[in-house]
């Protein structure tokens, strides 16, 4: 849109600031100005049009108006045409809510001036602005509308920047997302990639009276339902597949969230490690693994069981490891000194728990052992074989093998002295 100069100045007697100053004003309260150009003895206003004024402008006489109000002058009479108000919206605002809203006070009889040179009828009554919008101004609605004519006109570099003043009250701390946020670290850091999956489900303890598609008949009771599903439909895609998943479930015994994995090229002893990780991460160290029947190992931790593992998924219930979380990790600096490890395996009765064994190993090994690790298990003749690593590393020194065979040694007598049913396989 241009205007020329010249004809901005036919409205008024009084003399307009030059055409540069007025450029800055409308771009300041008002317009967007592309450029002033000066032509044929004039100047032309290359205004580009913004979507907000659009409903005063469609005439260009918004400019007329905006200038009238910036610079407080009265329009020629019957240059512009009347505002018919009674096709507008009326709007009531309070005196004190223009100063709450902007933060500074500006005066009643300035207010009604801006107010009416834009085409308003406005009058205050008591401590109420009963304001008219013009037919032109549709876009005027809320009382935050003609706060903000008020503003652009009355100049917001005038408002000074105050902080805002109040109490502040932090919300109450979520732990399930907190510590959802700590566990995604962990396991994205391990290669795996998080997936959301539908509540629904084609079996669960609670059906579906109308259920939206054949399958999700059901509210899922587990996680690793819909990561099997992810799993059976991207490998026709994909060689590998390391998901996981944290969301709600719906069993018999109620409403939880739960957390849960799968790796389609993993075993049971990568998932431990994942699991491992993901526990110590959350400062849970007191939990120990058990035999299970239909699932490969229970995780059971404050006499609780918490999770299951397969042999490629596990899943846990989420609820509890926030509960049993510790943010407080105790720091342990990394050892300069190498790990020695040594492999011992042992013949036990078939009904023997893995984790009665690994007691046993790490009651007597003592401080330099730092980790255990199953790594084999098979039945042969009633009997059921157990294959352990054990390592061992000292903060302070290099260890040598005849310490850590003594060491061993000791393993061996203590897991012998156990029960006569247990035989070292040497």
């Amino acid at each position: 849109m241009e205007l020329k100069y010249s004809w901005l100045q036919s409205f008024f007697e009084t003399k307009l600031p030059e055409p540069n100053d007025l450029a800055e004003l409308l771009t300041m309260r008002s317009l967007e100005l592309e450029s002033v150009v000066k032509k044929d003895g004039d100047f032309i206003f290359d205004i580009a049009m913004l979507p907000s004024r659009k409903y005063d402008y469609i005439n260009y006489h918004g400019a007329i108006r905006d200038i009238s109000a910036i610079l407080k002058l009265d329009i020629k009479s019957g240059m512009v045409e009347e505002a018919d108000i009674n096709k507008g919206k009326i709007i009531y605002l309070q005196t004190d809510e223009v100063e709450k809203k902007l933060g500074i006070k500006i005066a009643e009889e300035e207010v009604i001036d801006i107010l009416t040179k834009l085409g308003f009828k406005a009058e205050k009554k008591e401590n109420t602005y009963n304001v008219s919008a013009p037919h032109f101004r549709p876009d005027i609605e809320l009382k935050e509308d003609v706060v903000e004519e008020i503003a652009r006109i009355y100049g917001y570099e005038k408002i000074e920047e105050k902080m805002p003043e109040g109490m502040l009250i932090p919300p109450k701390r979520n732990d399930n997302h907190f510590f959802a946020g700590a566990v995604k670290n962990i396991i994205k850091g391990l290669g795996y990639d998080e997936v959301y999956n539908y509540s629904f489900a084609s079996r669960g303890d609670f059906e579906l009276e109308n259920p939206i598609a054949k399958g999700k008949e059901f509210m899922r009771a587990l996680l690793t339902q819909g990561l099997e599903k992810n799993d059976a439909e991207n490998s026709k895609n994909f060689k590998e597949i390391k998901i996981f998943e944290i969301g709600k479930v719906f069993q018999a015994k109620g409403e939880r969230w739960h957390f849960a994995a799968l790796s389609n090229k993993a075993d049971f002893y990568e998932m431990k490690g994942v699991a491992d990780a993901v526990l110590i991460g959350m400062g849970i160290n007191d939990y120990y693994y058990e035999d299970h029947d239909s699932k490969v190992a229970e995780v059971h931790a404050d006499g609780k069981v918490i999770g299951h593992i397969d042999h490629n998924t596990f899943e846990f219930n989420f609820d509890e490891m926030v509960r049993l979380a510790n943010e407080n990790l105790e720091y342990k600096p990394i050892s300069r000194y190498p790990i020695i490890a040594r492999d011992i395996a042992i013949f036990v009765p078939a009904d023997t728990k893995a984790a009665q064994v690994l007691d046993v190993i790490e009651n007597t090994a003592g401080e330099l052992l730092v980790d255990v690790d199953l790594f084999d298990i098979f039945e042969k003749e009633g009997r059921k074989s157990l294959a352990f690593r054990l390592m061992f590393q000292s903060p302070d020194k290099t260890l040598t093998d005849e310490e850590v065979n003594e060491i061993r040694d000791k393993v061996f007598k203590a897991l012998e002295d156990t029960s006569p049913g247990w035989e070292i396989r040497r």
